[in-house]
């Protein structure tokens, strides 16, 4: 079946859109009902569809570019009054000024405020009282901008009776030569008057505790990260606070303890000394006869008691749950400076077989035996 069409309701939407009056006119010339009354029962139908395409299409623009120009919302800084320099350049512009006459500022350079007030003769009865003064002392006749001094230069060199040139070349060979009398063969400056001390010509870059540390700290030949990490364990001992010593561990004899932490490598230098062994217990087979050994003690260098207290601060360190290697091994040495590490006991315990140990130092190589 083909589709019903309700005009009922096709009208009824059809007039619910506004019609003007130019679109009346127009449905009035399609439907043939001029200034009559229509019979027809579609005439309304098709005037009416007729003038809404019409009206669609009337408002199809953009409601914007309908606006007006001067109903638009004015800023505070639009339409303003032109600068006196750009109102004086029009005028100059208008009234066509010729060569020779005083044209109108330059709008890039501005306009002097003396110009101003040249052109405007009431503008000199109100200018401020600072351009006043300027005004004054520049018209005033009594004061001088140059020098009185009376006495001449070219005087002087005509009593001297030698012209200029010549006496300033005299006086150069003159200066020249004081100066190479000066001067010592052999020498670009002057020697210095006392001798350097001993103690002043440094033979190593890093005090030899410091550097001995340092490789002692390095792995797998990282000496880059064995310095960083010895940078850290220098800081901590830097800002941490003065260590509580032990009167039954007292550190070797030193500077006060509060003033440890301003020279922290004097403090690892003392921990590192107050805690290393004095001797070690060597194992010599045979030394008495038969197969057993015999320990004997041994005198151990600066180098050699150093190394054995560091190597000691590390093992300890390794029982440390610090996350940073660095910071284990500050910690132990702060312990160590404290007496709280495991490294004092280590040193009493050799100490205490070395004392049991010394009757037989006369077993010992090179030692003379007494019958």
């Amino acid at each position: 079946m083909p589709p019903r069409i309700k005009l009922l309701a096709a009208i009824r939407h059809a007039s619910s859109y506004p019609i003007s009056g130019s679109a009346r006119a127009r449905n009035g010339v399609i439907g043939g009902c001029g200034g009559t009354k229509c019979t027809s029962p579609f005439a309304g139908l098709i005037s009416t569809t007729q003038a809404t395409s019409y009206q669609r299409r009337m408002n199809s623009t953009s409601s914007d570019s309908g606006k007006d120009g001067a109903d638009e919302a004015r800023g505070p800084n639009q339409d303003q009054l032109p600068h006196v320099s750009e109102e004086a350049a029009q005028t100059a512009k208008i009234l066509n000024k010729r060569c020779g006459d005083v044209g109108g500022p330059e709008l890039e350079q501005g306009t002097p405020v003396e110009e101003i007030l040249k052109r405007d003769k009431d503008a000199l009865k109100n200018m401020p009282k600072v351009l006043r003064d300027e005004i004054a002392a520049k018209n005033n006749s009594g004061s001088r901008s140059f020098s009185t001094y009376t006495r001449q230069r070219q005087q002087d060199m005509q009593n001297s009776g030698v012209e200029p040139s010549a006496a300033a070349v005299a006086e150069m060979i003159a200066a020249a030569g004081e100066i190479a009398t000066l001067e010592k063969k052999g020498y670009k400056f002057d020697p210095p008057s006392t001798d350097l001390p001993r103690s002043e010509n440094l033979k190593r870059r890093y005090e030899p505790l410091v550097d001995q540390f340092t490789k002692m700290l390095m792995k797998d030949g990282k000496l880059s990260l064995a310095q960083k990490h010895m940078n850290m364990i220098l800081d901590h001992l830097r800002t941490s606070p003065p260590p509580a010593v032990n009167p039954t561990r007292p550190l070797l004899p030193g500077p006060p303890t509060p003033q440890l932490p301003l020279n922290p490598v004097l403090y690892l230098t003392q921990v590192i000394d107050s805690v290393a062994p004095l001797i070690k217990i060597r194992q010599l087979k045979g030394a008495a006869g038969g197969g057993m050994s015999l320990p004997i003690p041994q005198p151990l260098s600066l180098r050699q008691r150093r190394r054995t207290a560091i190597k000691w601060i590390l093992d300890a360190s390794e029982k440390r749950r610090d996350t940073q290697f660095a910071m284990r091994v500050a910690n132990e040495v702060v312990a160590a400076a404290e007496g709280r590490s495991s490294v004092w006991e280590k040193r009493s315990q050799v100490h205490k077989q070395g004392t049991t140990a010394r009757a037989n130092l006369r077993y010992a190589p090179g030692a003379s035996r007494r019958r």
